[in-house]
């Protein structure tokens, strides 16, 4: 098997792994509670890039990349609390893509924060993605039980943005590997701090653990090395539309194992959303026709984020 091929079949595991995530959340006994769930997935998510993809970071963290990974590491399982309490009732295809559409929110705090410029065809991409992830959040916070869920999944999507473009410069620095790693390990911290605080500290059952184990290992831990590992191959601009088959894959899981089916209009605007994210990923890099960044001229506009 070539690179490229190998980098592919990792590519679409990873993408397979993760829509797994949307369809698990539903087995979560409510009892139980989100928070301790979350913090055993953070440690099996943790304990897994740790065991199977150890790599020595590239170089010496600065204060910024500390302050950018411990960031990360408190964001991390609150991002991951919004996403699976959204996911619980959102149909997993739809609530996939709300949760991919942190693409479109990067690109808009890149660009606010003068690390990138846009073309036109990339700010009608933009615009048309926006425009369809409002259809859906309208739409499905109008369906009794839903609104909650989409709230949730539309605070996850914006922190996972916001974690995204703080942890950049550090990814690039220091390895994505290492820098998830120890943003996941902190994480667990986190979340054991809080649960310890509040008092929800406590053992539910073996299969809530199973289940967080399963979770933590095989939908957020092993895709991500997965990932990481085609994206060492293909570069992140090409690994990074692999992450528009997660849907796709909800999808499927949805039908075969909830029986879920988005109505027509949803599916439509779902479409429009991956198509959004789809031209903007391939329409390359800005040029001289690109829209003015928000910031002065003398900031490096092309920066992927």
């Amino acid at each position: 098997m070539s690179t490229k091929s190998g980098a592919y079949a990792a590519l679409l595991f990873a993408c397979a792994l993760f829509a797994s995530g949307y369809v698990l959340v539903r087995a979560i006994d409510p009892q139980a509670g989100m928070g301790m769930f979350v913090t055993q997935s953070m440690f099996f998510c943790a304990l897994t890039i740790t065991l199977f993809g150890y790599k020595k970071p590239a170089r010496k963290a600065t204060r910024y990349d500390m302050a950018a990974m411990a960031f990360n590491g408190v964001g991390s399982p609150l991002a991951l609390f919004l996403v699976l309490g959204g996911a619980r009732v959102v149909t997993p295809s739809l609530a996939s893509i709300i949760v991919n559409s942190n693409v479109l929110m990067i690109a808009l705090l890149a660009w606010a924060l003068g690390r990138k410029k846009f073309t036109k065809t990339q700010f009608l991409a933009l615009t048309a993605g926006f425009a369809g992830i409002v259809w859906i959040s309208l739409e499905r916070g109008a369906i009794g039980g839903e609104a909650r869920g989409v709230m949730y999944l539309l605070a996850g999507a914006v922190l996972v943005a916001a974690i995204t473009v703080t942890i950049e410069r550090a990814v690039v620095e220091i390895g994505a590997v290492a820098v998830t790693r120890w943003a996941y390990w902190i994480g667990f911290t986190t979340s054991l701090t809080a649960m310890i605080v509040s008092g929800q500290l406590k053992f539910h059952s073996f299969w809530q653990s199973g289940l967080a184990m399963i979770t933590g290992g095989v939908s957020l831990g092993a895709p991500a090395l997965l990932f990481y590992f085609g994206m060492s191959r293909l570069g992140s601009a090409d690994a990074a539309a692999f992450k528009l088959l997660i849907p796709f894959f909800a999808l499927i899981y949805g039908i075969v194992f909830l029986d879920q089916i988005p109505n027509l209009s949803s599916a439509i605007a779902g479409v429009l959303v991956i198509v959004s994210v789809a031209v903007y990923q391939f329409s390359g890099r800005a040029d001289a026709g690109g829209l003015a960044s928000a910031r002065t001229p003398g900031v490096s506009q092309n920066v992927k984020p």
